[in-house]
């Protein structure tokens, strides 16, 4: 393995504290958590924002991440044709159903939201484009390992805790494999409130021109609205227009 450079792994993980619930934070915060002086973490958080990638307040004497990683981003999303591919069909169905429509990929043991459809209809849950979810406790995420050799899932879960996010989170890897196994029968995927309270989804594949799953496509709605026999037909719908939108992806670049 190639030599890596400090300063530059330090420089990443400085990047890497701020999170939506840690938006600002403070050179004493920041030292605290790389257990490095004071004076060492603000010659990196200086080299930062004289790059462009943070930017201080001076009034709140802290640090918050610019909007040049914004740009860096959309970048990033850009390369992915299949969210305009995917768009006016993930519009369709949202205008249809009446509810909200995400579309995401795998990456390691969490999706990644690549696009949000939907309006009019208030949720207990906030979601964004380039947001981060445990797979396990998504039915898009569920859709996504259904899709995996069993070996890669068991690689992927070794050693790590499946945490509780709501009393009805899949906390159990055998019963995960289980769920799994039966997602691969009938292509699609429940989140039954075990990601947000109150919230259900169904989910299911989109694929390339190859057959191999490159995205899962989700319709997501308040559980009062959802009883099972919606759970049945948003299903369908669901598979018709992750069916559609597997038509028009002509290739893939994203790796599971």
């Amino acid at each position: 393995m190639a030599q890596l450079l400090t300063s530059v792994q330090r420089a990443l993980e400085v990047l890497d504290f701020f999170t939506v619930e840690h938006s600002e934070l403070s050179l004493a915060d920041i030292s605290k958590r790389m257990h490095l002086h004071k004076s060492s973490v603000h010659r990196i958080l200086r080299t930062l924002e004289a790059a462009g990638f943070l930017q201080w307040d001076g009034g709140s004497r802290r640090y918050r991440l610019s909007l040049k990683l914004l740009d860096l981003a959309n970048r990033v999303l850009g390369r992915y044709d299949l969210r305009a591919t995917a768009g006016p069909f993930m519009e369709e169905l949202a205008a249809r159903i009446g509810e909200i429509v995400h579309l995401s990929i795998l990456d390691g043991a969490e999706i990644v939201y690549l696009e949000k459809k939907g309006t009019g209809q208030v949720l207990t849950v906030a979601t964004r484009v380039g947001g981060r979810h445990p797979a396990y406790a998504s039915a898009m995420g569920k859709v996504l390992l259904a899709s995996l050799p069993p070996e890669r899932v068991e690689e992927t879960f070794k050693g790590r805790e499946l945490a509780a996010l709501t009393p009805r989170t899949i906390t159990d890897q055998a019963r995960l494999r289980g769920e799994l196994e039966q997602i691969r029968v009938q292509d699609y995927a429940l989140d039954d409130e075990e990601a947000f309270p109150g919230i259900r989804c169904v989910a299911a594949p989109i694929r390339d021109p190859s057959g191999r799953v490159v995205a899962a496509l989700s319709a997501t709605v308040p559980a009062q609205r959802m009883g099972d026999d919606r759970v049945h037909e948003l299903a369908q719908l669901v598979k018709e227009t992750g069916a559609r939108i597997s038509g028009r992806v002509v290739d893939s670049t994203m790796e599971p």
